[in-house]
């Protein structure tokens, strides 16, 4: 019996949309999973997929490339070797497709009132899709490959990112034996252990006589951690962490090689790969996940508070869109990425009471990073609900330590630099917030990238709520020849704090917190070495 090939709707609001293009030539014969045409609704292009197999007959008054076209309007059919055309509507546009025989759609998406975007085709990148954002273009590919379903499973189970694949179906299409290939016959799977990291900082004496349960970075099959954002002050720390358990890291960051590098990591950072580059540029990260065969990923990339504020479109590509590319990069990584951890921070939270700046409920983020970081949780959820991709969310509050030298919180670091050096250092603002030292923020990245649990994981990192004067004590008590050129000063400091955190002891019990009398000391002692 002819089957109906129909309009399907592309999402809940979708009615109307325009005709791009067909895929397939008239008479020619079509197999399930093959590309049969494409439409634009709601600001995407989607190449649509047959669910069924015959010959293409398309109808003789269908509809033009640019043409408008409705949900479950008829283009076509698809016919047995011995059927013909049913007639169709003589009005000279498509006609509606049948609501009650036994006719069935012939493309996925299906075109019924009551589907909707969840029964879209989540293979091949959703080929086709450009999500266009007026005003800078930040364009997915248009034509990335499909793939078939036993395809999929072959390459989750054996870590091969198949976008990087040419298929030798027809049109492309990805099979299991295209999989299958790319696999080098050397390699065989491996399921890394994730046991928890006892040592940080170790010295590599210390490393070679007690090898650290993650160090397989750099053989076959072993880790290799992208790390965005990583020359920035945390990145620095964080890839220190890394090296020094002998685990591979590759850095995408739109700065060159920092000179910071070599002072807190010293001769080792010039072997770090860094790839200078934005996530928006989807074939550099294509190329990025696939050369250096990524296994998990720490992203730390993100523009701060003062410059969010200055400019919230900029602020949402770099710190929201920017999210969602890595994550979709992270889902067609066909499973080989395990784990996943990224930075947010205490900013979504409103001000505490004794803070008030006119939030307009208790709990709301009260700048556009706040708010940023808060979509970027919530984006976070969706893709652990939909896609299974798990990720661990951190909420450092002030980060301080060595090489710490931007923005308004940099004050204890910037002042415990100046004891140490014999120099004048104001703080520029007074009041109680909580710190976290650089090293356990670090830590918590790396830890919780290499051992993701599963879902979309959130915990606060705990730290120590100080007071201003207790900093200036802290230097005091390691540098005292400081007393008269170290002070503070200034309009009282905003204060966050999670109304029911989740501290990272939750998740990881044996985690321990430096006091901070203890990271200033540590700090000084750096800049005096």
């Amino acid at each position: 019996m002819p089957i109906e090939i129909i309009v399907p709707r592309l999402g809940w609001s979708m009615e109307e949309g325009a005709f791009v293009a067909w895929l397939k030539q008239d008479g020619e014969f079509v197999e399930s999973g093959d590309r049969l045409f494409s439409i634009e609704g709601d600001k995407a292009i989607q190449e649509i997929e047959s669910i069924d197999s015959g010959i293409l007959r398309i109808a003789p008054d269908a509809p033009k490339p640019g043409d408008p076209i409705r949900v479950g309007d008829i283009l076509g059919h698809l016919l047995s070797a011995d059927e013909a055309a049913p007639s169709l509507s003589p009005t000279g546009s498509p006609g509606r497709a049948a609501t009650g025989g036994e006719n069935r759609e012939a493309v996925s998406g299906k075109g019924r009132a009551e589907d909707d975007a969840a029964d879209l085709p989540l293979l091949g990148d959703r080929a086709g899709v450009r999500a266009d954002v007026s005003p800078t273009n930040f364009i997915r590919p248009a034509h990335s490959p499909t793939i078939s379903p036993r395809a999929l499973r072959a390459a989750t189970e054996l870590g091969v990112d198949w976008t990087t694949i040419k298929g030798s179906g027809r049109t492309g299409r990805i099979r299991e034996r295209d999989i299958r290939a790319a696999v080098p016959s050397s390699r065989t799977k491996t399921d890394p252990a994730t046991s928890p990291l006892r040592g940080r900082g170790r010295t590599e004496g210390e490393l070679a006589a007690n090898p650290s349960p993650w160090g397989r970075g750099q053989g076959e099959g072993g880790f290799t951690v992208l790390v965005t954002g990583g020359c920035g002050f945390i990145g620095t720390w964080v890839l220190r962490e890394l090296l020094q358990n002998g685990i591979r890291a590759v850095v995408l960051d739109v700065s060159p090689r920092p000179a910071r590098w070599e002072r807190i990591i010293g001769p080792a950072s010039a072997g770090i790969s860094l790839v200078q580059g934005n996530l928006f540029d989807w074939e550099l990260l294509s190329r990025l996940f696939a050369e250096h065969q990524i296994t998990h990923v720490i992203h730390l990339a993100a523009l701060l508070t003062p410059a969010c504020q200055a400019d919230p479109w900029e602020g949402c590509r770099v710190n929201l869109l920017g999210t969602v590319a890595l994550f979709e990069r992270i889902r067609l990584s066909a499973g080989r990425v395990k784990g996943f951890s990224y930075a947010s921070s205490v900013a979504v939270f409103g001000d505490e009471p004794d803070h008030a700046s006119g939030s307009p409920e208790a709990g709301d983020p009260v700048t556009f990073y706040g708010a940023y970081k808060k979509s970027m949780e919530l984006v976070a959820e969706q893709y652990w609900r939909h896609f299974k991709i798990p990720s661990l969310g951190i909420r450092p509050q002030v980060v301080y330590g060595p090489e710490r030298d931007v923005g308004l919180t940099a004050g204890p670091s910037l002042a415990a630099r100046a004891a140490a050096l014999g120099e004048k250092f104001t703080i520029s603002y007074t009041g109680r917030v909580g710190y976290d030292y650089v090293e356990d923020v670090a830590h918590a990245f790396v830890r919780g990238a290499l051992e993701t649990p599963p879902g979309a994981d959130l915990i606060d990192l705990p730290g120590e709520v100080v007071d201003v004067n207790d900093i200036l004590s802290a230097i005091l008590k390691t540098v005292p020849a400081a007393k008269s050129k170290i002070s503070a000063t200034g309009p009282l400091i905003p204060a966050h704090a999670p109304p029911h955190p989740r501290f990272i002891s939750k998740l990881y019990p044996d985690w321990k917190t430096t006091p901070f009398l203890e990271g200033i000391r540590r700090t000084i002692e750096f800049y005096c070495a």
